[in-house]
Parts: structure tokens; sequence; C-alpha cells
């Protein structure tokens, strides 16, 4: 199949007037910076994380539900499901776009990706909320 590509305008068109991919936004560096960025965020609290656990451990379910509802932890974890959901979204988003040839099986598994994602995304703010107002 012979491809004419317009990637000024982010879209894939075949001859036969098709269209693969039709988002600019989904290319670039706009979400290889934020890939860039979440990652960073989610090392430094890992390091944050393996020094706090090191030095003073919570013992106890209680103990893990007083940390968490201190205001900076809960807004560090917060962040901390939103970077790891958006770097998961990006990542796996482009890995789908790449390898999915057939359109419909793509936009098929990228709504159940989005889906997981925001899914996970809703629970884990739940969750946070739910620790944070007992």
């Amino acid at each position: 199949m012979d491809c004419v590509c317009n990637r000024s305008a982010g879209f894939y068109t075949a001859r036969s007037g098709g269209v693969f991919m039709s988002s600019p936004g989904l290319q670039g560096l706009r979400p290889w910076m934020i890939q860039r960025i979440s990652a960073v965020y989610i090392a430094f609290y890992i390091i944050y994380l393996v020094i706090v656990f090191t030095v003073d451990s919570p013992l106890n379910s209680d103990d893990w539900v007083r940390w968490v509802a201190t205001p900076y932890n809960n807004i560090a974890i917060g962040l901390f499901l939103i970077a790891v959901l958006w770097h998961a979204w990006i990542g796996v988003r482009d890995i789908i776009l790449d390898y999915v040839p057939n359109v419909v099986v793509r936009l098929l598994v990228l709504m159940l990706l989005g889906g997981t994602v925001i899914g996970s995304g809703l629970w884990g703010i739940k969750a946070l909320f739910v620790v944070a107002t007992q």
C-alpha cells in the first residue's frame, strides 16, 4: 500500500483516501517532554519514598493512614498517580500507534487503554480522598 504522508498536518493518508492517524497532538515534542518530566518526578518520588521508609517506616495500618493523610504526602501521592498514569498513557499509546496497523482495532485498543487509565486515576483519587477525610 502506497502512503502519501503529510506530517505537518499530522495525517497519514493512503491513496484510497483513508486516514490512519488524525491528530497532530499525538506526536512530536510535547508528548516526549511530558513523558520525560513525569519520569523525573516518578524517579525523585521513589527516591524520597526509599529514604523516608528506610528512616521511619509506618509499622501498622493506623501509621500508614496517618502518613498518607498528611497534606504534603497526600498531594505528592496524587501527583505521583497522575505522573504514572500520564507516563503510561503516552508510552503505551505510542506502542499501539506504531504496531497496530488496523484502524478499528487501534481505536478499540486505545479506548480500552483510555478507560483503564481514567478508571485507575479515579479509583486512586477516590482512595486518597477517603484517607484524607478520615
